[in-house]
């Protein structure tokens, strides 16, 4: 699991079929003050968190493929909960 953010969308006019319909979301690992901790990545989020909302991201990508239900999904990294 990883701590991050959610700084911003992603918006594709091709990608992957699994992805179709998906919200996938551009995040920043941060530290436990808040503070940016790494480089930006994509995941997934059926949780509908908002920008600069701070969230939990799973990095396991058989769960997330079995989310998408689609064992060759490209995506890895998932939105697991929205910290309050």
């Amino acid at each position: 699991m990883i701590l991050a953010r959610v700084d911003g969308h992603a918006v594709t006019s091709i990608g992957h079929a699994s992805l179709i319909g998906r919200t996938i979301v551009l995040c920043t690992p941060i530290d436990e003050n808040g503070a940016s901790a790494g480089a930006p990545f994509a995941a997934v989020d059926p949780m509908g968190a908002g920008i600069h909302a701070r969230v939990f991201i799973t990095t396991d990508g058989s769960w997330t493929q079995g989310t998408v239900h689609d064992d060759h999904s490209p995506i890895r990294n998932q939105i697991m909960g929205i910290i309050d």
